[in-house]
């Protein structure tokens, strides 16, 4: 029904309008991009060293792009994103999943060539629950189901007061600085809490990954950190982590709101901020619970090791 062809530069229009439509569908919902026309055209603006050279489309007899699938690789953890992929089939087409299925397939065996994925041998996959499609394709491939994570949000009014009010963590809250000790300890704690990490520790503190970090220190040394990072329309906390002997004692939470004031004195305010949990974390829920996030939506993992 399509033809598969590596993507070009010239196609980053289409190809974000396609995105952006079928991100509005849960069952066509990937993970990795937003849902706007200026995330996912920020999302694919920042793959390195371009998007074009790790994406292939799938496109119709005019040429014009039907389905993408976009690669992201960090040769330094070993790991490749795959976002999608997404598939444009007519809903009245008389046999549509089997299209698309047939449509992702030639996608995928055309994006594992791709030189960005070269000695890269851990590859994930990221959707909506409701997005039955990938869940089919990504157990048709050989991929496993890594768990679900549940998105929360923290937008508009109750937004506000996170970034305004007095600020109580001024003692112990601060960023991160260029202090060896601290950054060692950061390192190590980011180590130890994330053995599963997509960003390593000297990533983290050497804003390798865009990040930016902050720490909470009391009388014996690091309590925590807090980091992220600022997209066109969001505040993103990516990872909290907090000594063990300081947990369920605030430091959390008050690392989360010196990380989003940061984040928006540094880069300006945004109309949102969000983070992603995991299922059955429960802690980290209740933590961003009493801060005023609200659940958005779940999303499934997929992994391939090859």
């Amino acid at each position: 029904m399509y033809a598969i062809r590596p993507a070009r530069p010239a196609d980053l229009p289409a190809v974000v309008a396609l995105v952006v439509r079928l991100q509005a569908d849960s069952a066509h919902h990937v993970g990795y991009h937003g849902v706007t026309q200026a995330q996912v055209a920020e999302e694919l603006g920042g793959f390195a060293p371009d998007w074009a050279s790790g994406a292939v489309l799938a496109v119709d007899g005019d040429d014009q792009p039907c389905g993408v699938l976009s690669v992201d690789a960090d040769p330094v953890v070993g790991r490749g994103w795959l976002h999608g992929p997404f598939v444009d089939v007519p809903a009245d087409h008389p046999a549509a999943r089997q299209c698309w299925h047939n449509a992702a397939d030639e996608l995928l065996e055309h994006a594992m060539a791709v030189p960005r994925l070269a000695g890269i041998g851990d590859l994930e996959l990221y959707g909506h629950r409701l997005n039955r499609r990938l869940g089919d394709f990504a157990a048709r491939h050989g991929f496993t189901t890594c768990g679900t994570s549940r998105v929360f949000t923290l937008t508009g009014d109750d937004l506000r007061p996170v970034l305004v009010s007095a600020v109580d963590d001024a003692d112990t809250t601060r960023p991160l600085g260029t202090d060896e000790e601290t950054r060692q300890r950061v390192i190590d704690l980011h180590e130890r809490c994330f053995p599963n990490r997509s960003v390593t520790g000297e990533q983290l503190v050497d804003g390798a990954r865009g990040h930016t970090v902050v720490v909470a220190t009391g009388a014996t040394g690091l309590l925590g950190y807090a980091a992220g990072f600022v997209q066109q329309e969001e505040l993103y906390v990516d990872y909290v982590a907090v000594d063990p002997e300081m947990r369920a004692a605030g430091t959390g939470r008050g690392l989360v709101r010196a990380l989003l004031r940061k984040l928006a004195a540094d880069h300006g305010v945004r109309p949102q901020a969000a983070a992603v949990i995991s299922l059955g974390n429960d802690a980290s829920e209740r933590m961003f619970t009493a801060l005023g996030f609200d659940l958005h939506l779940e999303l499934v993992g997929y992994r391939l090791t090859r």
